[in-house]
């Protein structure tokens, strides 16, 4: 239950740090610039909770948390009673209505450059991405790739974990050209490994760069012994206990945790047969699992039981940078990640990567909850990451996005003259459609994976 509530704790801190801080943008720069705003609005659909400032501001909080918006007294949006025109936003020079509009994916991005700051402000420690194995016959394999080497470099640009490598490597998809990555073996010594991606193929629906390349991140051994069981749980209620070594599930060996967390999710409410050794003794054990339900309402088992297991510290690197130090590492992080944001959209355009990548609200709220669980360090880097997702797409050129109001203003201006009203709304009407079948698409891609 409490990881339930902390998750949808999550869900409700993006949605009002990553949409508020876009709208507010918007709006506040609006009040600023002296144009008259009818309705700020987080979400969209039925209005849970709405008031109204000395302004005559209306505020609304609606039940779809997928957006928001701000509405300002505009002429191409009804009529409007003269005292009002002055503060219409059709009426305002160019450089008030492209401040306001620019206000929102530009907030988005500043604010993840500052989530980047302050994580390298206060530190993390990320995993040493060394190679645990290499897939046989894959292309990783092919290049002469071996267990125990780092990953120190990718195409030239230094790497320090696992997800800055992933990022490098997701830029070649689609594309049949040559990997390179740096590596340290163990005796200190560097090498550089050309890997051909002529015949490079991923999962349209879960992508995952590493393994379809067949490198394996290390991972060291963990004891099949169990060291804790949570209170009131199922694990609790069952005959196993602390200090059991797990030899084999319904008489199918187990190898790892990895394994049994499989098994043990694969079964809500079912009876395993657990063979254990216990002070010397071989035991079966029946063991009724219990089971837990995602925000998606899918229900998978649950025991309870936990090893005891701590990263050696040689895998382990400690980041951290003093306040002014971590300001050039910051704007590296914030530029790496729009980039990957454009490479994506561009090879989706070319047809390099599948509509079937995409994630959609599902997979945003899982990955929030999942986010706050694992902790404020990891919390902070996914707001970080979806700030400027949410900055870049909105950013596009596309009618409907900020970035289509920005290219309309822009041609304005080189007009001098407005677009007519009747081009405008069929530009809109095709951009709304070209968003919907976007945002359906995702949504089914996120019920396939669930």
């Amino acid at each position: 239950m409490l990881e339930i509530i902390i998750s949808i704790l999550g869900i409700l801190l993006t949605i009002f740090f990553v949409i508020g801080i876009h709208e507010s943008s918007h709006f506040l720069v609006a009040r600023w610039l002296n144009i008259k705003v009818i309705c700020f609005s987080i979400g969209f659909g039925k209005t849970l909770y709405r008031w109204h400032d000395k302004k005559g501001t209306e505020y609304i909080l609606a039940l779809i948390p997928l957006g928001g918006y701000v509405k300002m007294v505009d002429e191409a949006e009804g009529k409007v009673t003269p005292e009002d025109l002055p503060y219409a936003f059709n009426r305002q020079p160019f450089y008030k209505k492209f401040a306001v509009v620019l206000a929102g994916p530009l907030s988005n991005l500043i604010s993840a450059f500052c989530l980047y700051w302050l994580l390298f402000t206060i530190g993390f420690t990320t995993i040493v991405p060394i190679i645990g194995a290499v897939t046989p016959h894959s292309i990783a394999a092919e290049a002469g790739l071996k267990a125990n080497q780092e990953i120190t470099n990718i195409d030239n640009h230094v790497v320090q974990g696992w997800m800055s490598i992933i990022t490098r490597i997701f830029v070649h998809i689609g594309d049949n050209d040559i990997l390179k990555i740096a590596i340290k073996n163990p005796d200190t010594t560097s090498q550089i490994y050309a890997l051909s991606l002529a015949n490079w193929h991923m999962d349209d629906l879960r992508p995952d760069p590493l393994s379809s390349l067949g490198i394996e991140p290390y991972q060291p051994e963990i004891p099949l012994i169990i060291s804790q069981i949570a209170p009131d749980s199922a694990g609790a209620h069952s005959p196993l206990n602390v200090g059991d070594h797990i030899l084999a599930i319904d008489k199918t060996p187990i190898k790892d945790w990895e394994q049994l967390i499989t098994i043990i999710m694969s079964s809500p409410a079912q009876v395993l047969h657990f063979t254990v050794e216990r002070q010397g003794k071989m035991l079966t054990l029946p063991v009724t699992v219990g089971y837990k339900r995602s925000l998606s309402f899918h229900k998978y088992g649950y025991l309870g039981i936990s090893p005891e297991f701590h990263w050696p510290p040689q895998f382990l690197r400690k980041i951290q940078y003093g306040v002014f130090a971590a300001i050039p590492h910051a704007w590296n992080e914030e530029v790496n990640f729009f980039y990957l944001n454009w490479i994506s959209f561009e090879k989706i355009i070319e047809g390099k990567v599948s509509f079937k990548s995409l994630g959609g609200p599902i997979t945003i709220f899982q990955s929030a909850g999942n986010a706050l669980n694992s902790g404020f360090v990891t919390f902070i880097s996914f707001l970080a990451f979806l700030s400027i997702a949410i900055g870049f797409i909105n950013l596009l050129p596309i009618p409907g996005l900020d970035g289509g109001h920005l290219l309309f203003q822009i041609i304005e201006l080189i007009r001098r003259r407005p677009i007519p009203l009747s081009i405008q709304l069929l530009c809109f009407r095709m951009g709304f459609i070209l968003l919907f079948i976007v945002i359906i698409q995702a949504l089914a891609n996120d019920i396939l994976r669930l």
